[in-house]
């Protein structure tokens, strides 16, 4: 039975609630709208820490998952939990890792509720890059060429067949920081950008020249149910990224077609964003990816009278959804704070991109045009505008980060790299979190108080990288314990976001060789929920390390302290960062630390009454 607007719109109608897992704004938000809009309540969950709080007078509650990429036990636990308190019926996936945990969860998910995407094996072919290519190229719609490299003997072996300039690209999509896009223009960018990735599987595509064009379907058995095209005309950053600014159009038929035949040929069900690389000057046509969720630009469509997430929430309920014939053709679309993003990048002058660029003046001129009140905004809404402020602000707040960072850099020249400020960096739980712990610090008696600890039998220190402070405090702590002739006692360290397997920092190896504890074997490893749970003290080194860490683990924050408080009497129980210090630097933060790894040993050996040996 179809639903009437009347039954949508009824107060008294009863809909159980729908869950948006992930947290981008200018996706979950509108979606959030569409569905409210028709009476039926939307809860959101986030997965990952450096997504904001989201709220609006569409969402139902916001929830604060586990991080899926530290603890992916506890985000799965925690999301069962959720689903079966709250009884959703539907849950839908807002960006790349959260549609990934679904296929993951998928067997699980099925027997509590509506899955909003279709079974593990073909949500694989899309989120696997390799996959959709050669899906694509079955289906005889034109790609990329494109060569997987994930090692220098591979990029040794393809380099002759490559040709300049190139995209490098994660190979699976929702990968981490280190899978961000990179556009080289020589064998050396390319070399030096694989090196970076740390052996992580990499796409090595040909550059193509064009504007980007997205085509929007709403799949059912292998039909099309609704059908949207937008065209863009900005991106962040200008020189190629997220669509910034867009404008809708009629759907082109031999694009519409070859989308049509390659989510076939993927069985996908569901909705779906085919997007391609239309070059205006022959008019052939590229695929870059398919984004197997809703997309970026959602609100478009929406706004232009497609309304995917309630066709989509219709289909799934056994409903026939009444799809217009015609939707508003020419309507111009921003996202505001990816427009701040894209000047951001024009006035920094980044040259991280390829192809032909027009001059800085043009593309600030273009850019202020982006902002005509006739061009619709992706999050605005008179009776929601809390969304809109609450991001917009955010984007403000990163556009004067950046630019003092970029005025500082200019007037130190001699400076490479300057110290980020540990806010700009936080997520705003994490953020909230060290305001506490920096407003703390400022009472004598607790900036000083050494935490009880002597009796723990097993130890982790934790660092941003694990490439510094962490490890050598590691050693030495091994070395004096050894010295006491004290045994059995557990000594590792960590990174909040380290990336496994990188050696350490070349300053740390030869301060550690100075001091005979060379770090030479040492390899960074991140701090897991394994790693925390199997320790009784975890020492962070500043207060941005010990918030991140009270904001992924707050279960166990009682354990939880800094290891400048064994400094004894400070001024600030911190142990800055000496990334930035160079050799003297590293020196004097290595002296701080054996100060406090002599005061921790000689508290572990009170605590068991075994004496120093004899020299």
């Amino acid at each position: 039975m179809e639903l009437s607007a009347r039954d949508l719109m009824s107060p008294g109608s009863q809909f159980r609630p729908v869950l948006i897992l992930g947290a981008a704004p200018r996706i979950s938000v509108p979606v959030a709208r569409s569905l409210h809009r028709h009476g039926i309540p939307v809860d959101i969950a986030s997965l990952q820490p450096e997504e904001p709080s989201l709220r609006s007078r569409a969402v139902r509650n916001f929830h604060r998952l586990p991080a899926l990429q530290h603890d992916p036990a506890a985000f799965t636990d925690a999301l069962l939990s959720l689903i079966r308190k709250e009884q959703f019926d539907w849950i839908l996936p807002a960006s790349d890792p959260a549609l990934a945990a679904l296929s993951d969860l998928y067997d699980e998910l099925r027997p509590l509720l509506h899955v909003g995407c279709p079974p593990p094996h073909a949500v694989q072919r899309v989120l696997n890059k390799s996959l959709t290519m050669e899906a694509a190229q079955r289906c005889g719609i034109r790609v990329p060429l494109t060569c997987s490299i994930s090692t220098a003997a591979e990029l040794d072996s393809a380099m002759p067949s490559l040709r300049f300039p190139v995209v490098v690209k994660p190979e699976a999509k929702g990968a981490g920081p280190s899978g961000r896009v990179v556009y080289c223009n020589s064998a050396a960018d390319l070399s030096s950008a694989i090196r970076r990735r740390d052996g992580e599987s990499s796409l090595v595509q040909e550059y193509c020249p064009g504007v980007g064009v997205g085509i929007e379907l709403l799949m059912h058995n292998g039909e099309c149910i609704a059908q949207f095209q937008h065209r863009r005309l900005r991106e962040a950053p200008a020189t190629g990224g997220v669509a910034v600014a867009a404008i809708s159009e009629l759907p082109d038929p031999q694009l519409l077609q070859s989308s049509l035949a390659l989510l076939r040929a993927l069985e996908w069900e569901g909705v779906a964003m085919v997007e391609f690389r239309l070059d205006p000057v022959n008019g052939s046509a590229v695929l870059m990816e398919v984004n197997g969720r809703f997309w970026g630009s959602v609100s478009l469509p929406i706004m232009a009278g497609v309304d995917f997430p309630l066709y989509y929430w219709q289909l799934v309920h056994g409903e026939q959804p009444l799809v217009p014939q015609q939707y508003a053709v020419g309507m111009r679309w921003r996202w505001s704070p990816g427009c701040l993003e894209r000047v951001q990048g024009i006035l920094s002058r980044d040259a991280g991109g390829v192809g032909p660029r027009s001059s800085q003046l043009k593309q600030l001129l273009s850019a202020a045009a982006d902002f005509s009140p006739f061009t619709k905004e992706a999050l605005w809404s008179w009776s929601d505008p809390l969304p809109f402020f609450a991001e917009l602000s955010r984007a403000i707040r990163a556009f004067i980060t950046a630019g003092f960072k970029s005025l500082f850099r200019r007037l130190l020249p001699r400076r490479p790299m300057l110290p980020a400020d540990p806010l700009s960096r936080l997520t705003p739980e994490a953020r909230s979190a060290y305001e506490r712990l920096r407003a703390d610090a400022s009472f004598p008696d607790r900036r000083t108080a050494q935490p009880a600890v002597g009796s723990a039998s097993s130890f982790l220190f934790v660092c941003y990288g694990n490439l510094m402070r962490s490890p050598m405090a590691e050693a030495m702590l091994k070395h004096v314990l050894a010295e006491r002739g004290i045994n059995g006692i557990v000594v590792r360290s960590a990174g909040v976001h380290a990336v496994p397997g990188r050696e350490a920092h070349p300053w740390a190896l030869a301060v550690s060789r100075e001091l005979s504890l060379p770090l030479d074997q040492h390899r960074a490893q991140p701090v897991t929920a394994e790693l925390v749970a199997s320790s009784d003290a975890i020492f962070a080194m500043d207060f941005e390390n010990l918030a991140e860490l009270e904001t992924l683990y707050p279960a166990v924050r009682d354990k939880m302290f800094l290891l400048g408080a064994y400094a004894g009497q400070t001024r600030d129980p911190e142990i800055p960062d000496p990334y930035f210090a160079g050799l003297d630097g590293t020196r004097r933060c290595y002296l701080v630390l054996r100060n406090c790894i002599h005061t921790l040993a000689s508290d572990i050996a009170a605590s068991r009454q075994q004496p120093s040996p004899r020299p």
